[in-house]
């Protein structure tokens, strides 16, 4: 980096968007996925999810992840959430843990109460961790009582809501409340060979039950069907047993007569075929007797079968008697299963031409519907107050640049050196989540502080707000809002916010949202707001979601920032992966385009890529007041100065000018060879693009820097416990400076070696050793040694305070042809949280 733009660093401060002195956890909820429970962590912040260390005891996991932008990478503190189980389900702690001085990866821990089958992996989208559950999806938590959970009735009627040959068949749309007492179960049936994952409602005992709620459903759900449940075939009579059978012994007894109603399920295919042609002929012969009970009784036996080649001509059948006798609503509900099944072939037409000369039902009043009942809201409050001291030496790499838009970019371990100067900052922060949650609504308070107290300084203290919000969400209508201070969820909004955010489903997984107000960080004197406009798809298919957005930011009346932009999101099985572009109008520009996906196999084998291409700074009219003529006395301080000495154009092409691209790349993988050890390695890029000199602003430019890193990892879990994890890392790294002609002028080689154990020596006290030693080369001839020890230590005094501590030294030495120095510094940090 030139020195005109380490002049133009420190302005960057007032209006770093990074995440200071910030918790990275937003939310902590359940949802269903199928038979099984996930609980999903939502961050604040994009992430990636990079490995999983599970202990030996079943009963906490160690979730290893990146965050994607790293200028959200500064000052993080520790957060934990709380959520209650009961049952089946065990209660949960998931804490972020606070990281160490580098921060280089985050760690997720998520202890349970009692010890269930669960699987770590990356959620949809890219701020989410999922735990998944596996067979725990009806014990999740709910505000209402479900009916008793009796047995599955053999009679009856159900309500088909979705249909998809995807077992992470997901029911997001919130059933209404008037039906919420009914059982929402999953099941899958053999169709055609192929497995069909259905969720259902039910059950009901009437036919004019059955259908009041379907007419409340089809807003919703515009597929709900209802599904006429078979009744218990009647009981074989006995075969009548010849008296001379009854003296003769056993072995010579006559078998009892056979009854195809009856019969136990064949053993193969063979069997199933056969005995289902054999009803379906009884089944015709009734028909044409006009004996439409016998015929429905051995259709309905027929179609509880495994598919066979006789269930299509079957379930066509079965509404052709049903509509023959008048029966119009399960006549209609034979059909349209009939469709949802085989929705081609000849059949198919005349079945479909035979439901459009059915009567229309007549919709039954929602009266008929009986009332909601044994409804629990609840109410629940969740959250952390801490307070640590970090005293010793702080890097030479200053807060005010770690917080500057122009720092989005990992740290490299030839950065992470110390100066003399000595650190004493106190840091308290408070973190408040308060919920309430009935059948129709979905209530959140969320308040989110800190303030750094400098002892050396005080007129570097700061308070950071980074969220004071109210949100509420009404399941039946649909709708939610959010106002006050809040970190962005999409639509192109880059930055935290004081305004408003609001959102309508228009139909079953469509969703229109809306976004306006001012950015939360100053921008010298100018005047800033915003507004965006963006539609969410949660489902263009069963496995791919999306959006597209508009967003507009204003600057002292005149265009900021004017993007249009697109996320896609694709998830399935263990493959999740998200990306973004954004495209700037107004300035012309892509602002970023990134890519990135986790594929987690079923041996818990994990490859990470990432691919991110994005302007540095982010391309906005307002950079330009960070890059005016450094000769001038007094530079303008709000955009509307700027315009009284250059026109509106001129400043956009100032922008485009004094910004680079800056590219990061990771393509990484870990697999587990064995129930204690894993492997892993990754290949790392960062690129900052070139800038062409600017007169009078940045007259010498800015050449090309990049750097690679090649790593490997062996991690080892439960070697002397159930609670002990060691992580052995290497890594080769080099970088180059490159001057705009091309050629390499400053130019380095480091390696890297560490250690990292993390060990619950009693259920109180965890202890965290580590150990780094790197070495580093460059073209100069300056040599550099460097080693870090560190110890941290977490001690829960009760169940809900913890102590912390951390107590790091670094050892190091350089030389070169005009330098000798060696350097004994020291880092440490006490303090405390209680949890609530």
């Amino acid at each position: 980096m030139t020195l005109s733009l380490r002049r133009l660093a420190l302005p960057f401060a007032l209006v770093a968007p990074a995440a200071v002195h910030a918790q990275l956890i937003d939310d902590v909820d359940f949802r269903r996925d199928g038979d099984d429970a996930v609980l999903q962590v939502r961050f604040v912040a994009p992430v990636q999810y990079r490995r999983a260390l599970v202990a030996r005891s079943g009963d906490s996991v160690q979730v290893i992840y990146d965050l994607v932008n790293r200028r959200e990478n500064t000052n993080l503190v520790p957060s934990e959430r709380r959520l209650a189980g009961g049952g089946a389900m065990p209660d949960f702690i998931v804490s972020d843990e606070s990281p160490a001085r580098d921060n280089i990866n985050r760690k997720l821990t998520i202890r349970l109460s009692k010890a269930v089958p669960f699987k770590a992996r990356a959620g949809r989208g890219d701020r989410t961790i999922e735990v998944v559950l596996a067979g725990l999806g009806t014990a999740i938590p709910t505000t209402v009582r479900s009916k008793a959970g009796a047995a599955a009735p053999t009679s009856g009627f159900q309500i088909t809501l979705q249909q998809s040959d995807s077992a992470n068949l997901q029911l997001d749309t919130p059933i209404p409340a008037a039906l919420q007492r009914y059982q929402v179960f999953t099941a899958a049936r053999q169709v055609d060979g192929r497995t069909v994952h259905e969720v259902n409602l039910g059950y009901f005992e009437t036919l004019v039950e059955a259908e009041a709620a379907r007419q409340l459903l089809l807003k919703r759900f515009p597929n709900a069907a209802l599904v006429a449940l078979a009744p218990p075939p009647p009981p074989a009579p006995p075969a009548p047993v010849p008296a001379a059978a009854v003296a003769a012994p056993p072995a010579a007894s006559a078998p009892p007569a056979a009854d195809t109603s009856a019969t136990p399920p064949p053993a193969n295919a063979a069997e199933v075929a056969t005995q289902a042609a054999a009803l379906l002929a009884a089944a015709k012969a009734a028909d044409a007797a006009q004996d439409s009970t016998t015929a429905l009784d051995k259709l309905n036996v027929l179609l509880n079968l495994p598919s066979n080649p006789s269930t299509r001509e079957a379930q066509a059948l079965a509404g052709d008697i049903r509509a023959k006798t008048g029966d119009v609503v399960r006549a209609r509900a034979e059909y349209e299963t009939f469709l949802q099944l085989y929705p081609s072939g000849p059949d198919a037409e005349r079945v479909r031409a035979a439901l459009a000369r059915l009567p229309a039902a007549a919709a039954a009043p929602v009266a008929a519907a009986k009332p909601a009942a044994g409804v629990e809201p609840t109410s629940t409050l969740a959250g952390s107050v801490g307070a640590f001291y970090y005293g010793g030496a702080s890097k030479v790499r200053t807060q005010e640049f770690q917080d500057s838009p122009i720092s989005g970019l990992p740290e490299l371990a030839s950065d992470n050196t110390l100066s003399g100067t000595d650190q004493s900052l106190l840091l308290t922060n408070v973190d408040v989540n308060w919920r309430y949650r009935d059948a129709d609504t979905d209530m959140r308070f969320v308040f989110r502080d800190a303030y750094s107290a400098d002892l050396r300084d005080s007129s570097d203290s700061k308070n950071r707000l980074s969220a004071l919000y109210y949100e509420h969400r009404s399941l039946s209508a649909g709708t939610s809002v959010r106002l006050g201070r809040q970190s962005p969820t999409g639509g192109g909004v880059l930055n935290r916010y004081d305004g408003v955010q609001a959102a309508y489903t228009v139909v079953p997984k469509w969703r229109i949202n809306v976004a306006g107000g001012v950015p939360a960080e100053k921008l010298l004197d100018s005047k800033r707001s915003f507004y965006g406009v963006w539609i969410d798809a949660d489902a263009l298919t069963s496995q791919i979601s999306g959006s597209l957005y508009y967003n507009k930011q204003l600057i002292d009346s005149e265009t900021d920032r004017s993007a249009i932009g697109t996320e896609l999101r694709f998830f399935s099985g263990g493959v999740s992966a998200n990306g973004i572009l954004d495209y700037d109008e107004a300035i012309r520009g892509v602002n970023i385009a990134s890519l990135q996906g986790t594929w987690q196999m079923e041996d818990n084998s994990v490859v990470n890529v990432l691919f991110d291409r994005r302007k540095t700074p982010l391309l906005s009219l307002g950079n330009a007041l960070f890059f005016q003529d450094p000769t001038l006395t007094t530079p303008a301080t709000s955009l509307k100065e700027l315009l009284q000495t250059s026109t509106l154009d001129a400043l956009r092409q100032r922008v485009r000018s004094t910004t680079s691209n800056t590219i990061q790349g990771l393509l990484g993988a870990t697999t587990p060879f064995n129930a204690n050890w894993q492997v892993g390695a990754d290949i790392r890029l960062t690129d900052v693009g070139e800038i062409q000199p600017v007169a009078d602003i940045l007259p010498s430019g800015q050449g090309r820097n990049r750097n690679y890193a090649l790593g490997g990892q062996l991690i080892g879990t439960n070697l002397y416990s159930s609670r002990d994890t060691h992580v052995i890392s290497a890594s080769w790294q080099r970088g180059t400076s490159y001057s705009l002609t091309g050629t390499g002028s400053l130019s380095y080689s480091g390696q890297l070696i560490s250690y990292n154990n993390s060990s619950q020596v009693t259920e109180e006290l965890l202890l965290e050793p580590s150990l780094r030693f790197y070495r580093q080369t460059d073209n100069t001839g300056v040599k550099l040694t460097r080693w870090s020890p560190g110890l941290r230590l977490t001690y829960r005094v009760l169940k809900q305070v913890a102590i912390e501590s951390e107590l790091s030294g670094e050892y190091g030495k350089s030389s070169g042809p005009n330098r000798n120095e060696t350097a004994n510094r020291l880092f440490y940090y006490l303090g405390g949280r209680y949890d609530f």
